[in-house]
């Protein structure tokens, strides 16, 4: 009669260990979902909203006194601005039923680092200093106190 060897317990230890390696070393290589979502897009973001001017503020952040800006800046506080998958841009009075008080087109540059716009009393390129879904910075040069100077003109959603 022929004796039957058990393997050694050391022996089944390693080939277990062997196993598991190769098993868990196999699962980690599956490339994995982190989550993230497909890019939006500037323009998605811009048309998500209609945008309300909150803040004006100097490049490096420092709030203005809305009594130190011009005329044309200061009427940004009353209005939201509607950006348009068409090119076209709205600017609403809130206190009038979103009622459109002016209008006119916006483009964004190639490089999709500004936006060209041509809205009476609101035109020209204004650089994107930040754009999300719940922020719009744009960056302009308007007077100060009487002097031009550059200023980023901060936006958030509307209700």
């Amino acid at each position: 009669m022929e004796l039957i060897k058990h393997p050694h317990p050391v022996m089944n230890a390693i080939r277990l260990l062997l196993i598991v390696t190769v098993l868990f070393s196999t699962l980690t290589r599956c490339k994995k979902d982190n989550g993230a979502t497909p890019a939006t897009s500037q323009t998605d973001l811009l048309v998500a909203n209609n945008w309300r001017t909150v803040r004006v503020t100097t490049p490096d952040g420092q709030e203005i006194n809305k009594n130190r800006l011009n005329l044309a800046t200061q009427v940004l506080y009353d209005l939201n601005m509607q950006f348009r998958n068409n090119g076209t841009v709205r600017a609403l009075d809130p206190k009038q039923s979103n009622s459109v008080i002016n209008g006119g087109t916006w483009t964004l540059a190639a490089d999709n680092q500004s936006i060209d716009v041509d809205v009476s009393g609101f035109k020209g390129n204004f650089p994107i200093v930040q754009l999300t879904k719940s922020k719009l910075i744009l960056r302009q040069n308007a007077p100060v106190d009487g002097n031009k100077t550059d200023i980023n003109l901060e936006f958030e959603p509307s209700l």
